[in-house]
């Protein structure tokens, strides 16, 4: 019924910085690239964008699916 790949999927955002700032206040993270704090080791940088930026990508999926959601319920309504 639904068509399913296996395997980790790639990310739906190809450009970073064209996410628009709702999206970063809803996830409550920060846009700005501020990392030069020098009590932070490279290792953890990288992993704190990385963890950043899955969220990201999830707050925007589950605004999508919530715009859906409502498109949804109006036609439902209309009719």
């Amino acid at each position: 019924m639904f068509k399913t790949k296996k395997g980790r999927t790639k990310s739906m955002i190809s450009d970073y910085s064209k996410i628009p700032p709702i999206i970063y206040e809803s996830a409550g993270t920060d846009r700005s690239d501020d990392y030069n704090n020098s009590n932070d080791s490279v290792y953890l940088k990288r992993k704190l964008d990385y963890y950043e930026k899955i969220l990201l990508e999830k707050e925007l999926q589950l605004r999508i699916v919530r715009d859906e959601l409502e498109l949804l319920k109006k036609n439902m309504n209309h009719k």
